[in-house]
């Protein structure tokens, strides 16, 4: 997917304000455009409605994040730091990254041209890698166990 439709660059240019040089098939919805929480939300919304696409198997936290509260950013830290405590160094075991996978502009192109949104299809064109390979430094733990 090299093209990016004139239909799309216009839904963009009108909803996001994005500038015309700002959009091309690599470019990013949250890295590169800054749109997260809420305002991805409305976007993804505006762009289904739009381009009457079917959501199929699209899971908006797969994508994006949710817009974090001011009083739980708190627990989070410390459920953070305990998993990676727990997970890494006491288990051996890399810690689970809550990462997204990235959205692209190619990636919503295709969703249009399909009619559909599918993830493994989607993915697969837009080269993504959803899992990181796991660390290479196993935890103390793990090295103590296995000293056998």
């Amino acid at each position: 997917m090299d093209i990016i439709s004139e239909e799309l660059t216009k839904f963009l240019i009108s909803e996001e304000k994005i500038s015309e040089k700002e959009i091309k098939p690599s470019t990013r919805i949250v890295e590169d455009l800054g749109l997260d929480g809420i305002d991805a939300h409305y976007l993804m919304e505006s762009y289904s409605e739009t381009f009457s696409i079917k959501v199929g198997d699209f899971d908006f936290h797969r994508y994006f994040n949710d817009e974090t509260e001011v009083l739980s950013i708190i627990p989070t830290i410390l459920f953070v730091f305990f998993r990676f405590l727990i997970w890494q160094r006491l288990m051996g075991k890399p810690a689970l990254n809550l990462t997204t996978v990235p959205v692209t502009l190619a990636m919503l192109q295709q969703a249009i041209d399909d009619g559909v949104w599918n993830c493994a299809r989607i993915e697969s064109l837009a080269g993504t890698q959803v899992y990181p390979p796991p660390s290479k430094n196993p935890g103390w733990f793990s090295r103590i166990r296995n000293r056998t």
